[in-house]
């Protein structure tokens, strides 16, 4: 049973480095926000890659940067990557914390993104304002993410600011959204994520609060409690055990895969989180260490999607498939 059909294949989640400027705390490619990972592979994507990937995109509809080890906009690729694509019917969004670079860098990354497929451009996470926002993305400098921005959407670029919600910085939400607005940003999203409260929901508490206050107002993210922190969810597992859940792949069901920075393809982020594992004694890196991930440098993607690899094993039974997938 393959995981997709090339034809069902809408969306490409690429991790376009593994270098970046920024040390945040639950990172994968760092120990606890201080030191690098020894076990990552220190590497910018090819263009080699880059190109065995768009020329293998025939069906695609849009391909996301947003890494798992690395911010894209480390890699002196970047801008080039983007022309060669640029004929494609295709959109592209690219995640970063805004803090790489000068804002000449940005005024040529929004000139290119407008030859896209609408919309296209840059998802800038912003965790707050200038006193909290450095708390959870270590490194960055703030002056510089306002002044990059800023030359961004003066250039004509499509910006969105998504914020992660916690406690230290919940109480900004409001000022970070006018803040936003003024800059020219044209969404602010909010994302209270499960991997930071499952259970304690202080964050899903500020965003309820926060969404109270919007009244009927339209917002870029409807309020669902599950998908912001997934607290049922994750108690009824911990209840009946995680080995009692039944799984079905997010990934597979939005269509979507992930390509690391080397040219592998997984299922999902999740299984590349623990690829080159922090902790390599932890459950999810010991049951997929031996597993030899196929690579866009040597198949085409439409073998390795139609393959059996990415539905490997058999009974999806990874152990981190059923904490972001799995049901009771």
């Amino acid at each position: 049973m393959p995981f997709l059909k090339i034809e069902e294949l809408k969306t490409l989640i690429i991790d376009f480095t593994s270098h970046c400027n920024a040390m945040c705390g639950n990172c994968s490619r760092n120990i606890s926000g201080v030191d690098v990972n020894p076990n990552m592979p220190l590497d910018h994507m090819s263009l080699r890659t880059w190109k065995k990937i768009i020329d293998n995109s025939t069906y695609v509809d849009e391909i996301i940067f947003n890494g798992s080890y690395g911010d894209a906009i480390m890699n002196p690729n970047l801008l080039e990557a983007l022309e060669y694509a640029s004929s494609k019917k295709i959109s592209i969004m690219i995640h970063t914390n805004g803090g790489i670079g000068k804002p000449e860098l940005y005024v040529k990354l929004a000139t290119v993104l407008k030859k896209f497929k609408q919309p296209s451009g840059i998802t800038w996470s912003i965790d707050g304002l200038e006193d909290t926002n450095h708390l959870y993305r270590r490194g960055v400098i703030w002056q510089r993410i306002i002044d990059n921005a800023q030359a961004f959407i003066n250039a004509g670029g499509l910006a969105r600011w998504r914020m992660l919600v916690f406690d230290h910085n919940a109480h900004q939400l409001k000022e970070c959204e006018q803040l936003a607005f003024s800059m020219g940003f044209k969404k602010f999203d909010i994302n209270g994520g499960h991997t930071f409260s499952a259970i304690n929901s202080i964050i899903g508490k500020a965003v309820e609060k926060f969404k109270a206050n919007k009244k009927e107002e339209a917002r870029t993210i409807a309020y669902n409690k599950s998908y912001l922190d997934n607290v049922e969810r994750v108690k009824g597992l911990l209840e009946k055990g995680f080995d009692k859940s039944q799984i079905t792949c997010k990934w597979q069901k939005k269509r979507k895969v992930q390509i690391s920075h080397i040219g592998e393809v997984l299922p999902c982020c999740y299984l590349l989180t623990d690829r080159y594992p922090r902790y390599p004694d932890s459950p999810y890196a010991i049951e997929q260490k031996d597993i030899k991930w196929p690579n866009i440098n040597t198949e085409s993607l439409k073998d390795i999607v139609q393959g059996e690899t990415l539905t490997y094993p058999k009974d999806n039974r990874f152990k981190i498939c059923e904490v972001t997938c799995g049901e009771v």
